[in-house]
Formats: structure tokens, sequence, C-alpha cells
């Protein structure tokens, strides 16, 4: 370990380090410019040369390794003098006259700061003999835009665009004095695969690259100066990115992104939605004080329901989502992924917010009043213990939610078990990895991820993904992936569309709709036949696996490339690298899910991972990649019908006595039945006639959203907590104002077991209240004490009857946070699980044999497309929050279908033009989009748009494990609407 001196201070150096390296680690400043933490160093802005002891000249820090030995000057008057000229010459083409007039007080940027520490004042743009510099503007842009006649040419955005997103938008272009920073492909950064991330945005020295929002709503000094700085958790997908949230006048100004070299989930990056979509909570739409539906009346015997009876209860001013998707509506913008505003017509855009086409119509108010919050939560404890009295506690059910913290869902399950007797509680997880935990809690008795995102990038050799779209469902962790297969990784991926991963893939395994489970046999017969499986782990690890062997031996990668499409001899070369790995990791998501046999394609996956010991040790990942921001959270802490925290049975009276317990409530109290999941509740045969909805949207999320709306207005009492008027909550009895990411204060979980803290920054507008504060005030209604001051105190609650979370508490999550388990106060947390047994009896896996069967819809000539669903980049989920954040709906802010050029050529449909999409359920109009990312005879829908709902069509047929609908195969036909 070499040892040098830097400004009279001795230090030690760790093999490899750069003088800037150890002068950092010691909290010593040396300058820099160019040079940025874990981009390639170029060493071309030379303003960090140092004098080093026996050197004829200055050398540069960022290039310089360490020698033992060494003596340095940061300071030394060769330096120093070397910087004053290097800012001198920077400074000629910037226009830096507010720096002569006043200015020097209070610079701008981190570039202005270097100006006056190095007392360099620059001569007046009108006396210079080189012009300002230019480059791309994007005028109009509604989130980024340049200003590159601040551009010092370090090329920052150039090489974290490239190396960091890996996507390589920007470049340098021309030479010389004429050299400046262009992006690529013809200049539209459409064209060029821009993501919106705004990585160039965060490394920018002098703002030449800017985020506009912040600019467009608050004052320069209130964005250089925010009243406060809070950390905070992403809302948005499973990653988990920790943002800081800048605030000023009680809003979020902006948002920003920890330094890159912190140990967080996102390590400094965001994606688009979660450095641009955050003004959702200041949308005009807010919910502010709780609603009531007219025709509830307070008597003196309590609240009576005056108004209307039968169908015309709930009914309201709108169109249902069935008859939303049959209207006509606008075709899509010219490009590929969406315009701004600038692209609409003058008169459209003048003075228009782009998200007036989502935000709720005014007359969707008109079948409510406000209330009080006594009159709303008074009315809904009535209700509640009314239908629990007159139909028993399983007439109730609530579906909690996966975008609440660990504590609103602790209390929501924690309500509806300990108050209300029930345990028909559920969210949003029976509609993505619900198949996912029933295949791996048969096979391993868990259902987290075993391992953690950045072992995929530092230690994995091949990695395996399967249905999962993560560079638009996940994008940071899709930059991760990316920059692991630049570095060293082999890439698999498995997935009927051709996604960005899948262009750059390996090995594209492009199977037919549904055919996984062949796909996956066939691989692991292979890997059978070639002797490459894992005898040992098989040996010593796992049970059973003669079942699989015998159930894999008929699926050749001749027969199942007559199931799947794929060619049987990409199917073995697929095998081999698998197995061959040394460290293979998988990871999947709702691509394999969503299916009515999704437990078994799981459970086929798990087999080859296990065949192959692809698991328990780190770079060999296991990642069901979690689609919501706290769904592993939500069902870690009990939000789902048959099991309390930590996934201990309700059906086990050792655990229902440690709950009564705690709650303070008799054993025989809490059922012992397990609960209806999200599928079943809206069953007529459920027997549900009052429901509690925190945070979700069911009536757009739901299969068959025509079946779903109708039995939400059958119900007898609805209540929904949420920040807007929903599709859903819009036939609600009473509606209840809660808060949003920004506004309070309590933990989430990622999809790598992350338990991370975040803190409130704003007040609710209104009269809003926090989510928990709503819940502790029903509950003590409902009759179960409740007296918690807050979400610390809930967390202790938490900590005591959950086992992995003991050690828990909000001064351990401070930070990265805490990978649970986390078995005692002590403990460190755990980055990768099952190194030496697997959470069973026996410490063992069991191997669980499966067979394929067809999808249960196929194409025929009435319907001869297969219709898959899922995300885009610039939406999430319902649309709730995503369409009423400016910047994301202009950019996507039309309902889409993906249809093959081919097939649009042989239809007739040109880009734009508006289709009809019918299933043997319904039908509705959509705008297509002419794209090879799909395969002929395949479309593919987003379904964040109420407008035209995909579920509308989707076949609500169950997984019989799991109960998840078949969300990914629905046979369509396509005509010109």
């Amino acid at each position: 370990m070499p040892s040098l001196k830097v400004d009279g201070r001795s230090l030690s150096a760790s093999d490899g380090q750069t003088i800037l390296d150890a002068a950092r680690a010691a909290g010593i400043e040396i300058p820099t410019l160019c040079w940025y933490p874990k981009l390639p160093t170029v060493g071309n802005c030379r303003i960090c040369l140092v004098s080093v002891e026996g050197q004829g000249k200055l050398i540069p820090a960022c290039a310089t390794k360490v020698a033992d030995g060494m003596v340095v000057t940061t300071q030394s008057h060769a330096a120093v003098e070397n910087r004053k000229g290097v800012l001198r010459l920077l400074a000629e083409r910037y226009p830096a006259d507010h720096l002569r007039n006043g200015g020097r007080a209070n610079p701008r940027n981190e570039f202005e700061r270097y100006l006056v520490q190095y007392d360099v004042v620059p001569t007046a743009v009108e006396t210079r003999d080189l012009p300002l510099r230019s480059g791309d503007e994007r005028p109009g842009d509604p989130m980024i835009r340049h200003d590159m006649s601040t551009c010092i040419l370090c090329t920052r955005c150039v090489r974290a665009c490239e190396d960091i997103q890996v996507v390589g938008v920007l470049d340098v272009g021309y030479r010389g004095e004429h050299a400046e920073i262009i992006v690529g492909a013809d200049g539209d950064p459409d064209k060029a695969g821009c993501t919106w991330c705004g990585e160039c945005v965060r490394v920018c020295p002098t703002g030449a690259i800017f985020e506009v929002m912040p600019r467009q709503r608050f004052a320069p000094q209130q964005i250089r100066h925010p009243e406060k700085v809070v950390r905070s958790v992403c809302p948005y997908c499973g990653v988990g990115c920790q943002v800081d949230l800048h605030v000023a006048d009680n809003h979020v100004m902006r948002v920003t992104s920890p330094d890159i070299e912190l140990d967080t989930p996102n390590q400094g990056s965001t994606c688009v939605k979660g450095r641009f979509g955050y003004d959702f909570p200041q949308h005009r739409d807010r919910l502010t004080k709780p609603l009531i539906r007219r025709g509830w009346e307070k008597g003196a015997g309590g609240w009576v329901w005056n108004g209307k009876k039968g169908a015309e209860r709930r009914a309201g001013p709108w169109r249902t989502i069935e008859a939303e998707g049959g209207r006509d509506k606008p075709g899509t913008p010219p490009r590929a992924t969406g315009k701004s505003v600038r692209e609409l017509p003058l008169l459209e855009r003048l003075d228009m917010d782009i998200r007036d086409r989502v935000a709720t119509p005014n007359d969707w108010y008109s079948p409510f009043r406000e209330g009080s919050w006594e009159e709303a939560l008074e009315l809904t404890a009535q209700e509640m213990l009314r239908i629990k009295a007159a139909r028993g506690p399983d007439a109730l059910a609530c579906f909690s939610s996966a975008k609440c913290s660990n504590e609103e869902n602790y209390l929501m399950m924690r309500m509806f078990r300990g108050a209300l007797g029930t345990n028909n509680v559920d969210h949003c997880t029976r509609l993505c990895h619900s198949t996912s935990v029933a295949a791996m809690q048969r096979a391993i008795n868990t259902a987290a991820a075993s391992g953690s995102m950045r072992e995929i990038e530092q230690a994995c050799d091949v990695i395996f993904i399967a249905g999962a779209n993560t560079t638009e469902s996940h994008p940071v962790f899709g930059a991760a992936l990316k920059r692991a297969h630049e570095k060293r990784a082999r890439l698999i991926v498995a997935d009927p569309r051709r996604t960005e991963l899948a262009g750059r893939a390996d090995i594209h395994l492009q199977m037919q709709p549904g055919t996984d489970v062949a796909l996956y046999s066939a691989m692991l017969n292979h890997i059978l036949a070639q002797g490459l499986e894992n005898k040992t782990f098989i040996a010593a690890r796992t049970h059973d696996f003669g079942k699989v062997r015998a159930a894999v031996q008929p699926y050749t990668p001749e027969k199942a490339a007559k199931i799947t499409g794929i060619p049987a001899e990409r199917i073995r070369a697929a095998a081999e690298t698998y197995a061959r790995g040394p460290n293979t990791s998988t990871l999947w998501a709702m691509g394999l899910t969503q299916h009515a046999n999704g437990t078994d394609i799981v459970t086929s996956l798990l087999n080859l991972m296990f065949a192959c010991g692809m698991i328990g040790r780190w770079g060999a990942a296991m990642l069901p990649v979690r689609g919501q921001n706290n769904v592993q959270g939500a069902s870690d802490v009990g939000a789902i019908p048959f099991v309390y925290t930590d996934y201990q049975p309700v059906g086990d009276q050792q655990v229902r006595a440690r709950f009564a317990k705690t709650w303070g409530v008799p054993a025989d109290s809490l059922s012992l039945k397990k609960g209806l999941m999200v599928t079943e509740v809206v069953k007529p045969e459920s027997g549900v006639r009052g429901m509690y909805i925190m945070g979700e949207n069911p009536v757009i999320s739901d299969p068959d959203i025509a079946h779903a709306e109708h039995w939400f207005q059958e119900l007898e009492f609805l209540a929904v907590q949420d920040l807007f008027l929903t599709e859903t909550a819009r036939y609600a009895d009473v509606v209840l104002p809660g808060a949003s990411f920004a506004e309070k204060t309590g933990t989430f979980v990622n999809t790598e077991r992350r338990i991370q803290l975040t803190r409130k920054a704003v007040d609710s507008p209104g009269e809003a209240r926090g989510d928990l504060e709503i819940l502790m005030d029903l509950t003590n209604r409902l009759g179960l004490p409740t007296q918690f001051r807050g979400a610390e105190d809930v967390m202790r609650e938490i900590a005591r009857v959950t086992p992995s979370w003991a050690g828990v508490t909000y001064d351990r999550l401070q930070g990265a946070g805490l990978q649970y388990p986390v078995p005692d106060a002590t403990h460190p947390g755990t980055s990768f699980l099952f190194d030496k047994a697997f959470p069973t009896a026996d410490g063992r896996a069991t191997f669980v044999a499966v067979e394929y069967t067809d999808p249960v819809e196929l194409p025929d000539d009435e319907y001869p497309f297969v219709m898959n669903t899922g995300r885009q980049l610039y939406h999430w989920h319902t649309g709730t929050m995503t369409r009423r954040a400016s910047g994301l709906d202009a950019r996507e802010p039309t309902a889409i279908v993906e249809i093959h050029p081919e097939d649009a050529k042989q239809l007739g449909v040109h880009e734009g033009e508006l289709v009809r999409l019918t299933s043997r359920r319904n039908s509705m109009v959509t705008a297509a989009r002419i794209s090879d990312r799909v395969a002929r005879g395949q479309v593919f829908v987003p379904f964040h748009f109420r407008e035209a709902a995909a579920n509308l069509l989707t076949n609500p047929v169950l997984d019989p494990y799991a109960k998840m609908a078949e969300l990914k195969v629905c046979a369509v036909r396509i005509e010109r609407a």
C-alpha cells in the first residue's frame, strides 16, 4: 500500500489510486471540471494539475497513479497560476458579465465558484475575440433544454450518457473553436434514443444543460437556495431510487439525486419519471377535503341513505371505461415516442396545461359534497361495522397499496384483521408477482429476491432476463444491466417483443407468447443431455430432481422450437451459456407472471436455476423484479390475505396468538381462514358487500374492466383513500384525501429487500391528511385502540412481530437502509441469501415438475392477433400520477397500440391512425404506432390510459394457485376505426 504526502499530510493510498482519489479520500480539495466520479478519465481540462516533488512539470491529479513516497503540493504557485490560466481561457467563451457586476458573491454553478475562488475576473463580452458557443438547444422541450453559450466543453454530459446510461445521445461535433456538444442522429433526441433521464443535467458543471420545470415556477434564487432538501424514495418502480426533494413555498421545486458515490440503489442516477415526474402532487386535481356521496344524511340514529336506489345509486355524469374505450380519440403525434406541447397547433397550446386531457372532469365531482373529517370517518366506521354485524366479517374487504409505506400497509392489515376480523386484505401483488410468490413459496418457502442489483454489475458473467422490459419499466436498473453487458456479462433475453435489451442481447429468445414452460424445459433438457447440470448442488441442496428430469425429457430443443418458434440451435446456445456461467443471474418480471399458468412458468424457470446451481452466491442472483415502489414491502408486512408479517400464516394458532397479544384483542377474534385475493373479491360469489381501498385503482388495473366496474357499482358501501378522484373513487360513498410520497415519513422496500426511510418534505394541501393519520383515526373508531405517535412507533411494533426485521430501527435506516433479514440490532443486513441453506424445514429446495399447456386463449381466423400489455417508459401503472406529471405526459400524451409494419401494411393502417381492437370480451379504439419491436401477428397495448384501457380486452381466467389473471395473452382482431 503506497504512502504519500499531500500538502504536508501523510496519507496512505490503495494500489491503483490516483493522486485525486487519495486527496479526496483525505478531504483535500483539488479542483476538477472534466473529471467526475465513475466517469472515464479524459484529463483534458487541466485544472487539476498539481506539483509533484522531482517532476519537472505539473501533472494531472486525475490521471496520475500514486507512487510510494510521492510528495504532492496541490496549491503551489505554478499549479494555482495554471488553474487561473485555464479558467481565464474557458471564461472567454462564457457569458460571465454578471461576475463583473456584483455577481461574485453568489456564483451560480460549479464553474463560477472556481472563477470566484481563484479570483478570475472574466473580460467583458463585447471586448472578446471569440463568440459564445452554440449547440443543441431543444427549444420548447418540456423537461430538458440546453443553453450551450455556457458550455465549457468538459464533455461530462457526453461520457455520462455513454458510460452511465449506455445510450450515447450526445457527442462533440466539429473541431477547434467551432467544437460544440451536439445530439446524434440528425439532431433529433427522439431518433438518437434519448430517454430524458437527466443524467446530463446532473453532471453539467455550468447549467448549460438544465431542467425546465423549476425555472417555469420558481425564481432563480429559490432554485439555487432551497428552503430545505429532504431525502426521499422515488414513488414509482421497485428499484427504490433515493432522491432529494428541494422545497420552496411548501412545494417540491425540483428533484435531484444523491451523490453518485453514496451506497444507494441508484448510485445517484434517476430515470425520467424519478427526476421529472414529481409535480403530480401539485396538480389542480388534488383532493383537499373529504367527499361524501349526495344521498347520505345524518339523523339522530346515525347516517342513512336517502338517495337513488338500484343501478342509479352509484351513477354519475361520466362514461364507463367501456364507453370511453369505444369513443374516437386523438391519433398519435408524428414522432415515435410522443411530442411536447409545442407540437400541438398554436391555438391549442396557448395557456394550456397538457395534463387537462386526463384531469378529473368537473362534473365528476357533482355526485359528491364536501364533508368534514368527522362526518367522513364516522360514516365509514358506521357502515363497516354495520356490514360486519349484518353479514359477518368476510363481507368486508380492503385493497391496500404498493404505493404506500410499510407502516401504512401494516396499519391497514391490522385494522381489517384486528378490528373487523377478516383476512380479506390484498393489494396489487395479485396482478404482478403473485405467481412468483406461489412458485417460490412452494420451492423454497420464501418469496424474496436472493441477491442485490449491484452484484449484477460487479460479479455476474451471464444475465438471463425473462419477460422483463427493464430499460423502460425499471430504467435505472436497466442502465446497470447495460453497463454489465458492456463490461463483461453475456446477455440472454427471453421475450416476445424486441425490447431495447433484446436488441442488445447476445441471444434473443423471441418466443410465441405463453410458451415459456416449453422453452425452459427444453433448455434444461439440453443441459442434462450435455451433462452441464450442477450435480453437487442438486445432491446436497435439493429434493425431487428425478421428477423434473423425467418431466423435461420429452421437451427436446426441436420439439420446443415447434411450440415456441425459436430455432433449436438458439435454444441450445442459450442453455449452454446459462449453465456454464460461471455466475448466471436470473431476472424476471410480469412477462412471466401475468399468465393463467404463471405459477408453472415461474416454476419451470426455478427448476432451470436450481439444476444449474445458479443461486446462493454473489453474482448468481435470483431477482423477481418488482413493479411498484413498495410491492415487496406491502407483502412483507402482511397486506396479503393468507399471511401476517414475514409471511407467517394466518392459519397458525401460535402466530395468531402472538399478533392478538400485540394488538390487545382476543385470539379468537382473529380469523384462521385465508382471505380472498384481489381477483376473487370482485367475483359475484365472493360475498363481499363493503370495501375500503387505499391508493389503488382497480377499475383500470383489474382484468375485464367492464365486469369489475359493474361489480364496484353494486357494493353496499365503498370508501376510497387517494390523492385524486380516480376512476374507482368516483363510485365511492366516501372519498378520503390522503398524502403523496413527498408528504409522509415512512419506509419502503425495494426489489432487493432493501428497507429505506423517506422523510416528509412538504405539507399536504388543504385538509388532506397523512395516510397513517387517517388509518389510526379510523381504527380507533372501529374499536381497536391505536395510539401510535407516528410512523416510527409503527415500525417498532412491526419489528417486534417480524423476525427478519427485528433489528430494524429508523436510526439504523439512515443512509442506504438495510437489506433484510436483519435479525438483531447489531446485524448489518443481508446482501444475498441462501449461501448455505434455504428457509425450508431441512434447508433444501424442492423441484416441482410442470408440463407445458397452451395459453388459455389462442388466436384464430376471427381474432388473428395476440395482444400483450405492459408499461411505457414515460408512464406508470394506471397513469393516475404520471399523466398528471407535466413533462411525462407531454412526452407520451396519447394511447397507442404497437403493430408490426408488415401487419399494418396488410391492414392498410398508417402511423397515428385510429384502429379498433376487439377481443372475445370487448373492444376499444386507440391509435396505431408502427413498430418492429413487436413480432408479426402480435400487438402491444400499454395499460396506462383510461380512454383506451387494455384491460377491457384481457381475459379474467385465473391461475389456479395464485389467482393471477391472464393479462399477457389475449386474442384480438384489428380494424380501421
